[in-house]
């Protein structure tokens, strides 16, 4: 046999190429085992809230609105059926209750006009927040997990901002009786949980899913307040931490769960994650929220501007927003006036 002549292939298998291709290799391995290690320690921290239903008929997370990683880990607790199988509804404060028969056509699979889904959220008594796309994202895996049967019975997702009908309100006066969000969103819970003897996740923005309020707050009674006012106990709060906030709390890293009470965390200043009058004077966390969820970076999913390009929206929006500032002094406006010149820029760039 003659002397071996090593070809281009073996080349690669030995010295520089080889070498190459490990580290390829690793470093597909490295990103493999961190999905695999996220994906068990995402499944270990859902264990760890759903463990909560056994002493608690209402878990209540409380989100930052259109943040991304807390959403796409949202959606994760309710595919998992250790946690989403142990509840009987979902209580969102993005949708308008007087649409509950719609919410319930779609989380069963029936077919809605792109309209009538769009107006579940629209309708509410709060503009432009829930266009971002994890609002929508939210309703579809309910809808996914009751088509692929997950639990053994379907899961209900319940609206619960006020019935209110925009097409009937001309004026601030109108408006009025349904600006009480927080009592709207106890009011469905006691109606359609607690009525029924069920258990429920329930989803709002962190403003409604505190237990006590700072020192001279002016904002009324929050609906996590008015439930245990009702039904002590009933109700276990946890609230969402941004990075900044989990490092100067000592989290745990990403994705991490943390009961207050009993912990570090109890005494600790609510000041540091409230987003909501984070200058105030605060009572101690203990008393405010039972649990701390991080879920590591914080970034917010808008919706495309175009959608505030049709006129009929926009108009629409427009007078329901000048009816807000007549009411409350909230401002709106500023904000449309930049969505809508956003919008207009990008259709005149585009080739």
């Amino acid at each position: 046999m003659g002397p071996y002549n090593s070809t281009k292939a073996d080349r690669l298998a030995s010295g520089k190429g080889s070498r190459v291709v490990l580290r390829i290799a690793a470093a597909f391995l490295a990103l493999g085992f961190g999905a695999l290690a996220r994906a068990e320690s995402s499944a270990a921290v859902i264990g760890q809230i759903a463990k909560q239903f056994d002493e608690h008929p209402l878990i209540m997370i409380g989100e930052l609105h259109r943040w991304e990683q807390l959403h796409a880990f949202l959606r994760e607790m309710i595919r998992n059926p250790e946690f989403v199988c142990r509840a009987d509804d979902i209580v969102v404060e993005f949708g308008n209750s007087r649409l509950q028969a719609l919410a319930d056509k779609f989380a069963a699979g029936e077919k809605l006009s792109e309209t009538e889904l769009q107006s579940l959220w629209r309708e509410t008594s709060v503009p432009l927040t829930w266009n971002s796309p994890v609002y929508r994202e939210f309703y579809e895996t309910v809808r996914e997990i009751n088509q692929r049967h997950l639990c053994s019975h379907s899961i209900r997702i319940v609206l619960a901002d006020p019935p209110l009908d925009w097409s009937k309100i001309k004026t601030a006066k109108d408006y009025a009786p349904w600006a009480n969000r927080d009592a709207s969103y106890a009011d469905v819970v006691e109606r359609e949980i607690f009525a029924k003897h069920h258990r429920a996740f329930l989803l709002a923005g962190q403003f409604h899913v505190v237990k006590q309020t700072p020192e001279g707050d002016t904002d009324g009674v929050r609906a996590a307040q008015l439930i245990e006012r009702k039904h002590p106990g009933a109700l276990f709060s946890i609230v969402a931490a941004p990075r900044a906030v989990a490092e100067a709390m000592h989290l745990s890293p990403a994705p991490s769960f943390e009961i207050v009470r009993g912990s570090e965390l109890q005494n600790a200043d609510f000041a540091l994650i409230a987003t909501m009058n984070p200058h105030k004077k605060w009572p101690p966390m203990g008393y405010v929220v039972d649990g701390v969820l991080y879920v590591g970076d914080q970034t917010f999913l808008y919706p495309p501007p175009a959608i505030y390009l049709d006129p009929d929206y926009q108009r629409e929006l427009r007078r329901r927003a000048a009816i807000i500032r007549e009411f409350s002094g909230q401002d709106f406006m500023p904000a449309i006036d930049e969505l809508v010149k956003e919008a207009t820029k990008a259709r005149e760039q585009k080739p």
